[in-house]
């Protein structure tokens, strides 16, 4: 279910269990194949998931629900253990939170650039497990062959090569890109051992910034909650609920700035209105960008109302 590092290598050893066990006309596990995509591990590496399995969600709801309430719990004793319960976790997040901003990580080995920058950047949690992939990777990890361009690598483990499949990583020196078969990075944000094998044969000493995903960082949830002060920078802060929780923060900041003032609500209101107007004609492909530009020019002159004080 999970040691598939690749679709290839799951049909194979489906094959040889089917072929060990004589089970061709078994009818629950042909069911079972036929949904594959939605149980192994190896057909889901293109998806974001820190590792944890849909049983492993289903186990900790139920050992969360279990501990906070019996068959004969009303309901109000039910939503005040539940309530208990996140309390403690918001506390420990916090506690975590304060760990990080008030003590400095040690990197294992002082000297290695790469660490030091993950120390710098990466919750305690997350960096423990960045040290332990360039650790296994550096140390662990051999290149069996490298192509002429250093563009492709093969990855194997130092130890037991016949038994393991090698890993492929692609470099493209151009962009910095390093990409490799186990999908760490795509599934958890963090570079694999072999990419850090890769990275130090190529004697690269920091780890490229488009694999520094804001979301790893100590500072991901004040940049969370630090309203409008993150749009801009980065990719992940433009995009689904992350965008949206920036904007309705900025907007009630805005907004609540304004409150009691009759100029400034007057002007947020008409801006707004703008607004809406403009992002209308642009999500319709009837205004582009330097129009958009030329005509909020045109429109500053309302500033001017309010008096100099």
């Amino acid at each position: 279910m999970s040691k598939c590092d690749s679709e290839v290598e799951f049909e194979r050893s489906w094959n040889e269990m089917i072929l060990e066990g004589n089970l061709q006309t078994h009818e629950w596990l042909g069911d079972l194949y036929k949904i594959r995509s939605k149980w192994s591990t190896a057909f889901n590496k293109e998806y974001f998931s820190m590792g944890i399995l849909s049983t492993q969600r289903s186990e900790s709801t139920n050992n969360v629900c279990h501990g906070i309430s019996k068959p004969t719990s009303s309901i109000t004793e039910c939503f005040l253990g539940l309530e208990k319960i996140i309390t403690n976790w918001r506390r420990n997040e916090q506690d975590e939170d304060h760990k990080c901003s008030q003590s400095e990580i040690v990197p294992v080995i002082r000297s290695s650039s790469i660490l030091k920058q993950a120390a710098r950047f990466y919750s305690r949690k997350l960096y423990s497990f960045f040290e332990e992939e360039f650790l296994q990777g550096v140390g662990g990890m051999s290149i069996d062959f490298v192509s002429n361009d250093s563009s492709k690598f093969l990855v194997n483990h130092t130890e037991n090569k016949d038994q393991s499949n090698p890993w492929v990583v692609h470099f493209d020196a151009s962009d910095c890109t390093i990409q490799c078969t186990c999908k760490k990075f795509e599934t958890m944000g963090l570079l694999c051992c072999h990419s850090m094998r890769v990275l130090r044969q190529l004697d690269i000493v920091k780890i490229p910034e488009k694999y520094l995903m804001m979301r790893s960082s100590a500072k991901a949830r004040k940049s969370f909650y630090s309203g409008y002060g993150c749009l801009g920078k980065g990719s992940d802060s433009g995009s689904g609920f992350i965008f949206r929780n920036h904007i309705s923060r900025f907007a009630y900041q805005i907004s609540t700035r304004a409150q009691g003032n009759e100029l400034a609500e007057q002007y947020m209101l008409g801006a707004m209105k703008d607004m809406a107007e403009n992002i209308d004609l642009l999500v319709d492909g009837k205004m582009t960008n330097s129009n958009l530009i030329s005509k909020s020019k045109s429109r500053a002159a309302p500033v001017s109302a309010f008096k100099d004080p």
